[in-house]
C-alpha cells in the first residue's frame, strides 16, 4: 500500500506544473475506449486477448479544412505465457493546412507476480516511431509574396522513441511513458524549430465493484518539457455486466489545461463516453463538448472506435482490470 500511494502522489506531482503543443499521435480520448496501448507502449500484449482497434475522430463540422484524426492499432501477447507482446499503430492526422502520418512499431516484457487469484504484473515498453509532415502550401494566395511560401507542398520526416511501463496488482493500474524521448527536429517550418518534443504522460486509476457492476475512476496526465504546459483528465467509466462476454459502459472525462490564458479554449472540455463490447466485437462514442470562454465551433468532437479480439488465452486470474482481462 505504500508503494501504490507513492505512484499515486508522484502523478499528483505531474500535475502541478504546466505543458503545449503535439507531435505524433494526439493524444485525446479514444485511449478510454479500452485502448491505453495509444498512450503507453508498455502495454503491447498486456492483454488476454490480441486487439484491434480502428479510431475515427472529427471535429468543428462547421469549419473549412476541420481537424480529422483516424488511426488503427493492434497489439497481442506472444506465446502461451503471454510474457511479450508487441503492437503497432499507423495513424493520419489532419489540422488546416498541416497534416502527419505515421506509424508506430512497439514491444513490450511482461513480468508475472500473480497467484492465480489476482492480476500482479509489471510491464517495460518501448516504441518506434516514424512521422511524415506535410505543410499544403497550394492554396495560398500567390498575389501576397512571402519567401517562406513555396507554393508547393512541402514535406519532413522524422522519428523518435517512447519508453514506458505500467503495473497492474488486483484492480489498480499505473503507466507511465516518456514520448518522443530523442532531441530531433520534424524542420517543416523552418532549420529552428524546436527540438525538445518530449511529453510525459501518466496514467493511474482503479477497477473495484460486484460481479455485474464496476466503476473505474482514474487520472489521466500530460506534462510537456519544453513549454512546462500540463493538461489532466478526470475520468470515471461505469461498467454494466450483462453476461460473461457482453459489456456495456459509460462514463465522462474533464480535461483542464492548467495555462487557461493561453489555451483555455482548447483544452477546457468534457467527454461523454459510450461503449459495448459484444463477445469479441467492440463498439465505442465519444462526445467531447468545449467549455471554453470563445469556443471555435458549437459542433464539437465526434470519435467513433470499433475494435475486435481475438486469440484469447483462457484467464487465468478472476480479479483484474478489463485492460488485462
Amino acid at each position: 500500500m505504500k508503494r501504490i500511494l507513492f505512484l499515486f502522489l508522484a502523478l499528483l506531482y505531474f500535475t502541478t506544473y504546466k505543458t503545449y503543443g503535439q507531435e505524433g499521435i494526439p493524444i485525446y480520448h479514444d485511449y478510454l475506449s479500452d485502448n491505453l496501448f495509444l498512450l503507453h507502449p508498455s502495454m503491447a500484449g498486456a492483454s488476454s486477448c490480441a486487439k484491434v482497434r480502428l479510431t475515427g475522430r472529427m471535429q468543428w463540422f462547421d469549419i473549412q479544412d476541420n481537424p480529422m484524426l483516424q488511426t488503427f492499432s493492434f497489439h497481442t501477447h506472444l506465446g502461451e505465457e503471454g510474457q511479450n507482446g508487441i503492437g503497432a499503430i499507423i495513424f493520419n492526422d489532419r489540422n488546416g493546412y498541416h497534416s502527419q502520418k505515421g506509424l508506430q512499431l512497439a514491444f513490450a516484457h511482461h513480468l508475472n507476480f500473480g497467484n492465480g487469484e489476482y492480476v500482479n504484473k509489471l510491464s517495460f515498453g518501448i516504441a518506434g516511431m516514424f512521422v511524415q509532415n506535410q505543410l499544403d502550401e497550394t492554396g495560398f494566395d500567390p498575389n501576397r509574396f512571402d519567401p517562406i511560401i513555396a507554393g508547393v507542398v512541402q514535406s519532413a520526416s522524422y522519428y523518435n522513441v517512447d519508453f514506458g511501463f505500467s503495473y497492474h496488482v488486483r484492480g489498480f493500474f499505473f503507466n507511465a511513458t516518456l514520448k518522443n524521448a530523442l532531441l530531433i527536429s520534424r524542420d517543416l517550418y523552418s532549420k529552428y524549430e524546436q527540438v525538445n518534443l518530449r511529453n510525459y504522460v501518466g496514467s493511474i486509476g482503479y477497477y473495484l465493484g460486484s460481479k455485474n457492476f464496476h466503476i473505474e475512476p482514474s487520472v489521466m496526465a500530460q506534462y510537456k518539457e519544453y513549454s512546462g504546459q500540463v493538461i489532466t483528465d478526470m475520468n470515471m467509466k461505469f461498467y454494466f455486466n450483462m453476461t460473461d462476454s457482453n459489456i456495456f459502459y459509460l462514463g465522462a472525462s474533464y480535461r483542464k489545461d492548467w495555462d487557461d490564458q493561453v489555451n483555455q479554449a482548447i483544452y477546457h472540455n468534457i467527454t461523454p463516453i459510450m461503449g459495448v463490447k459484444i463477445s469479441k466485437f467492440t463498439f465505442a462514442y465519444t462526445y467531447t463538448y468545449d467549455l471554453g470562454e470563445t469556443p471555435i465551433s458549437n459542433s464539437g468532437f465526434h470519435q467513433i472506435t470499433l475494435g475486435y479480439n481475438f486469440n484469447c488465452k483462457q484467464q487465468l486470474v478472476r480479479i483484474g482490470c478489463p485492460e488485462i482481462n
